[in-house]
């Protein structure tokens, strides 16, 4: 994100949310861990060949975190997601690995001001999860979807991104690369946002050479 986009953002819950729903206990999550091509705009991969994506990517990829013990888990195809902020289910979609829901808010800014839309990618919705739905947040709204049998052969995770809809952008049909377009959308680095400690980590990173 450029620095002329940078804004104050409210912090959600979503870690805490993520672990009280997934009965992680508090004490056994120290913080989230992200291999390079994880992050907002990493123009790489973290799977496959490590090579260059297509497109920077889009948002964060959630998928490892460290244990009170310094060892990395990550999450499954079982783990549920919640809501990070309560708004409106304005599409769904089938993503590369799964379904995405597009969730729109009236504002996450402090001070308020302005639409905002999260896009929860590579799940499975849980049933009502549907355009006009009300969610609130911390509701669950889908499981990770089990990617490991994809073409990819990604470990399951789930991709959010963040961004600002233009005036008078029309949700339907929304795909992908919707989300590229700047005259659409304008995307914005979504770990401001996210409550929690987190850490970057080197490509050497036993964990990132393996997964």
């Amino acid at each position: 994100m450029q620095p002329k986009d940078r804004m104050r953002l409210k912090k959600t819950r979503f870690t805490a949310m993520l672990i009280e729903a997934n009965k992680i206990a508090p004490g056994d999550f120290r913080c989230w861990a992200f291999c390079p091509g994880m992050l907002y705009n990493s123009p790489d991969k973290w799977w496959g060949d490590r090579g260059r994506r297509d497109f920077p990517h889009e948002g964060i990829d959630f998928c490892l975190y460290e244990d009170a013990a310094g060892s990395l888990a990550r999450l499954d195809e079982k783990t549920l997601v919640p809501a990070m902020h309560t708004g409106v289910v304005k599409a769904l979609f089938a993503d590369y690995l799964g379904q995405a829901v597009v969730v729109e808010h009236d504002s996450i800014r402090v001070g308020g001001g302005g639409r905002f839309l999260s896009v929860y990618a590579h799940t499975e919705p849980r049933d009502g999860i549907q355009p006009g739905a009300v969610v609130r947040e911390g509701d669950i709204i889908a499981t990770i979807a089990d990617t490991r049998r994809s073409k990819a052969r990604i470990l399951p995770h789930l991709h959010f991104s963040l961004g600002r809809p233009s005036p008078g952008f029309v949700y339907e049909p929304f795909v992908w690369n919707i989300m590229r377009d700047p005259g659409r959308v304008t995307l914005v680095d979504p770990i401001d946002l996210v409550d929690g400690s987190w850490r970057a980590l080197g490509s050497r990173h036993s964990c990132c050479r393996d997964i």
